[in-house]
């Protein structure tokens, strides 16, 4: 009989639904059979007419080996190196019949089927003939395997019971007896450690689907070590045939002088490194909460001291140092610029609460650190924070060469475009006064025909500013060679050079004309070329902001992706970020706003190093990508986290959201980075009201939990619809005590307490205190607990730790976080 949980369990990933079973008994058992028929005939004797007859077949599967076609996935992953002490190693096989396909007894085939498949774990040291538990195997023929050999005990297989070639090579581990007897799953516990897992997709949500079908799942019963790290080899073994070596196993009476030889199907490899400080959950909780359950202060800033004055100083001033410190600011020794020595507050881009914004951007920018200073005249103190900010931009733009080198020749580059477009633009060509040249008169005669109803003056009046975006756009435009030629020859110079190039002997008498000096024009100072020049660089026309602009984007587009990257912060030195360690000690997190000034003037300082004068200030105006709404949305919000988590558990998911579930909306991480092995930096595109820390989705895992303290415990989750939702606050056993699970664990060859016991004869027995538990908190599927609902109670989803802004949107005071499942 099959129990089945046909209640969809929801797990992991959103686009499918799973099903758990106890197990998938086939039709028909592997191994060979004969069918036999026999006809008789009431009162007659049909003598030898209606003989039986007999038809052999044979049930193949696996036996010695598996293909690794039929192996879906193991957990831990082959050579991982992680915190796996609360992980149980499982494989999972695509053949759903697979582990009830065979039997465990040598000869009787008639009994109840019972799984012929065990996952076992080996620790270092534990295999003599594997003693850096590196899964290695001996290869022999299925005949070697089943050879008597003194000292060895194989499966009670007889070679007539071996299906296919008898001399094909399997892989084989030597096993020592007391090592197996204290590692292998008892008899009547092995049907608890394999289930089947039924995966559908979930019509109604449309995210990515995992692997369809169904799967057998295999599940060690061993924790790994808890305080060492420790490499284990996992070993998928046939106990079919050794019914007589588990009673032994079970009665304890097998010894280190023999060894258990069987086949080994799958093999791998992983480490264990136990993570000081309880991992994700016991870190994260740390972060939350001090030794006494207090909520911490998660603000970016120096620990607060008391808002009461000391005696003898004064309360106002008290209380707006007090403000400053709890804004985020740091005091620091500063020099004027009449030399004396005082102090500056300053702080980094991240505040503890939302920044006064600078006043409006002057026309030509941010061109000195002088003009970011703000002063508190009440006190006489200086803000140096956005001035530091500028300065800053300036060292980390020079000390790149390469983008020195890029805004040098931008800048040398549109000084020569926008001084040869002025000139053009100057021209008296472009003037009232100029006479119309052809393409002039064409330019105006189009544009006075362009109606039928427009008067004669009407039509003088539009053919003007027509004519005349006509020469400014050829005047800023390119200059084809053709144009120069006809330029050449209408002012004499074709016509002198080719009497010249025809005539070279020709003698000549005419001394040269003596050099002129033009005086100035009295009433006509500033009228010139030049001048007009200078003032269309000062006040371009739209055209020529246009036109230059798109001259120089190709090479602008590089030094925009220079200070976009910068305005995220990325070089900054730390020391600039958090100024005082005291604002981020060791196995901490910290929230905070972004000043978003502060990344504008560390941008305007960088980009201001090849501003040589007026002229350049006036071109990065009118044509400067950087210097139009470059990067609009800069971060608003982040956390920082100083702690071994950023290295024990990397891919650490930070996400924030807008509003508490279940109507929270996601924000945009603009930037999440490792800014050494143990500090991560992580900015948001928006203030969010929650924030959640998960450990990376791995895919489905099975194992235990840890209470407040490390003690090992099982989160209790449904048996009933909705099932596998976890019971909140419910965990087994309770009250956890001291050591939690251990009374329902046996000690492993170390004698450490890491072996699930789940024998039902046991009084700590842990599938019948699990179901007793389940069914006093009201789940009636629970008086029929088995595999299924085992694997369901030990199914480990990826933990995650929600932290809730308590304050309102506009200054927020306090953060605290809660444990979610």
């Amino acid at each position: 009989m099959t129990d089945r949980l046909d209640d969809p369990t929801p797990l992991a990933d959103p686009g499918f639904v799973l099903r758990f079973q106890d197990n998938r008994e086939p039709a028909v058992p592997a191994g060979k059979f004969r069918i036999r028929a026999t006809q008789t005939v009431t009162d007659l004797d049909t003598g030898t007419y209606l003989d039986p007859v007999h038809e052999d077949f044979e049930v193949r599967a696996p036996q010695f080996a598996l293909d690794t076609e039929l192996v879906h996935a193991v957990n831990p992953a082959p050579q991982a190196a992680a915190d796996f002490t609360t992980t149980l190693a499982h494989i999972t096989i695509t053949d759903p019949l697979l582990p009830w396909k065979r039997h465990l007894a040598e000869t009787d085939r008639s009994e109840p089927t019972a799984p012929w498949l065990a996952l076992l774990l080996f620790a270092q040291g534990e295999l003599p003939d594997d003693p850096g538990a590196t899964a290695a195997t001996t290869a022999m023929t299925a005949r070697e395997l089943l050879t008597d050999t003194p000292g060895i005990r194989h499966p009670g297989i007889g070679e007539q019971q071996i299906e296919g070639d008898p001399n094909a090579l399997c892989a084989t581990v030597d096993i020592p007896g007391d090592i197996f007897q204290t590692v292998v799953p008892r008899t009547d516990e092995l049907r608890h450690l394999l289930h089947v897992r039924d995966v559908r997709p979930d019509p109604g949500l449309r995210a990515e689907q995992l692997a369809e079908g169904e799967f057998a799942v295999v599940v060690a019963s061993r924790l790994p070590d808890r305080t060492t790290e420790t490499r284990y080899s996992a070993h998928l073994v046939s106990l079919e045939g050794c019914r007589t070596i588990l009673a032994d196993a079970d009665a304890g009476t097998l010894t280190p002088h023999v060894r258990i030889r069987l086949a080994a199907l799958h093999s791998w490899v992983f480490t264990s490194i136990p993570a000081p400080g309880g991992g994700f959950p016991g870190r994260v909780r740390n972060f939350l909460r001090d030794e006494n359950g207090n909520d911490r202060d998660l603000l970016l800033r120096l620990p607060q001291a008391p808002p009461a004055p000391p005696p003898g100083v004064d309360p106002a001033a008290h209380a707006a140092a007090h403000a400053r410190l709890a804004s985020g600011h740091l005091p620091l020794p500063y020099r004027v610029e009449t030399g004396e020595d005082t102090y500056a507050w300053y702080r980094g881009p991240f505040t503890a609460e939302p920044a006064q914004p600078l006043p409006p951007t002057p026309e030509g920018g941010w061109t000195s650190a002088a003009q970011l200073l703000a002063y508190e005249q009440a006190w006489g103190v200086f803000d140096t924070s956005r001035a530091a900010a500028w300065t800053l931009g300036r060292a980390l733009a020079l000390a790149d060469a390469e983008f020195s080198a890029m805004l040098t020749a931008w800048h040398a580059k549109a000084r020569a475009r926008a001084a040869a477009m002025a000139q053009r633009l100057a021209a008296p060509g472009l003037d009232a006064a100029q006479p119309p040249t052809f393409a002039d008169t064409a330019a105006e005669a189009q544009a006075a025909t362009d109606t039928d109803t427009t008067t004669e003056t009407e039509a003088g009046a539009e053919a003007e500013p027509a004519a005349f975006a006509a020469r400014q756009a050829r005047a800023l435009g390119h200059r084809p060679f053709g144009t120069m030629l006809e330029a050449l020859v209408g002012d004499g110079s074709a016509a002198r050079l080719l009497r010249a190039a025809t005539h070279p002997a020709q003698a000549r008498n005419t001394p040269p004309p003596t050099p002129r000096r033009r005086g100035a024009v009295p009433g006509r100072r500033g009228q010139g070329r030049a001048a007009r020049a200078a003032n269309l660089l000062a006040d371009p026309p739209a055209a020529m902001r246009t036109a230059l602009a798109d001259l120089l984007a190709l090479e602008g587009a590089p030094i925009v992706t220079w200070l976009d990257h910068l305005r995220l912060l990325h070089g900054v030195p730390f020391a600039d970020l958090v100024p005082d360690e005291r604002m981020l000690p060791p196995e901490s997190l910290r929230l905070f706003h972004v000043d978003a000034d502060w990344p504008t003037a560390l941008a305007a300082g960088a980009a201001g190093i090849a501003i040589t004068g007026d002229n350049d200030t006036d071109i990065t105006h009118m044509a400067a990508p950087w210097a139009h709404g470059a990067n609009t949305n800069p971060p608003r919000a982040g956390v920082l986290i100083r702690s071994a988590l950023v290295h024990e558990c990397p891919g650490l998911l930070v996400r924030p959201y807008r509003a508490d579930e279940p109507t929270r909306t996601p924000i945009r991480v603009m930037r999440q980075d490792a800014l050494a092995s143990d500090v991560l930096l992580v900015l948001f595109a928006d203030v969010p009201d929650e924030i959640e820390l998960a450990e990376p989705p791995e895919g489905l895992s099975f194992g235990i939990d840890t209470a407040p303290g490390g003690t090992p415990v099982i989160s209790l989750r449904r048996l009933d619809a909705p099932v596998a939702q976890e019971i909140p606050g419910e965990a087994f056993p309770t009250p956890a005590g001291p050591t939690g699970l251990d009374a329902y664990l046996r000690p492993d060859p170390s004698g450490s307490p890491a072996i699930l016991n789940l024998r039902p004869a046991d009084p700590a027995d842990l599938v019948r205190a699990l179901g007793a538990r389940l069914a006093a908190l009201g789940q009636p599927s629970a008086a029929a607990f088995g595999p299924a609902g085992l694997a369901v109670q030990l199914v480990n989803t990826p933990r995650r730790q929600l932290i809730t802004r308590t304050a309102s949107a506009a200054r927020p005071t306090s953060t605290t976080g809660r444990d979610t499942p």
